[in-house]
């Protein structure tokens, strides 16, 4: 699990990371500014602890609101109860709000939940054994007679799977747009009536499910 603190403080935020190192997370980062905070978000961390008041012009609130837009968890760490700050904090849908100063068993209670609740995993067997695939990092199955490769980031694995089930399992996280492919909805970028753009692949859409994708991606 990989996270990313952004935190002006630098006390407070050598003691959350300390408290995430006990529990096996990695910090990847410990930033003080929205701007540093957006420079990392290429690293693919699973969630972010966000201060409010932080360097610079920009609060951690305007973090949240592209945190939210991009799907990315994150959890408000912060002394500020202003009842107007707690209401636009609200609003940018955080997955928790910690209050300074916090325990302990705050924080992992909060990873506690965010492994229960956001972290799936899809199991594949490689020639080393057994691997848990996190379905967040899954861009697209495709369909080899009757293998199906699953692609991410990092690497490509193969297994005996069927297109069908594959669709009924995961439902709601990926969507179907080719008799040979299923992609994963929070992967979709570019794409025109005809192809989707993934990975550096050109995938075809089929008129099939040609409408559903365009409903996808209108938000509906």
């Amino acid at each position: 699990m990989k996270v990313i603190i952004v935190e002006d403080d630098f006390l407070i935020a050598d003691h959350l990371s300390m408290m995430l190192e006990e529990q096996g997370v990695k910090v990847l980062d410990v930033v003080n500014s929205v701007d540093l905070a957006l420079k990392l978000l290429p690293n693919d961390p699973d969630l972010l602890f966000v201060d409010i008041r932080l360097k610079g012009e920009k609060t951690g609130i305007d973090l949240g609101e592209i945190l939210s837009e991009k799907k990315i968890p994150f959890i408000y760490v912060s002394a500020n109860n202003e009842m107007t700050t707690l209401k636009k904090a609200t609003k940018t849908n955080p997955l928790s709000y910690i209050t300074k100063p916090y325990k302990k068993s705050d924080v992992i209670a909060q990873l506690e939940l965010f492994k229960m609740n956001y972290i799936r995993t899809y199991e594949v067997k490689t020639t080393f054994g057994k691997k848990q695939i996190k379905i967040s990092d899954i861009i697209y199955f495709e369909s080899d007679k009757s293998y199906v490769k699953i692609v991410t980031n990092k690497a490509i694995y193969s297994e005996r799977n069927s297109m069908a089930d594959l669709e009924k399992r995961l439902k709601g996280d990926f969507i179907r747009i080719h008799r040979s492919f299923l992609v994963n909805i929070n992967h979709v970028g570019e794409y025109t009536s005809t192809h989707l753009y993934m990975k550096e692949k050109t995938i075809p859409i089929s008129r099939k499910y040609k409408e559903q994708l365009k409903e996808l991606m209108r938000g509906g």
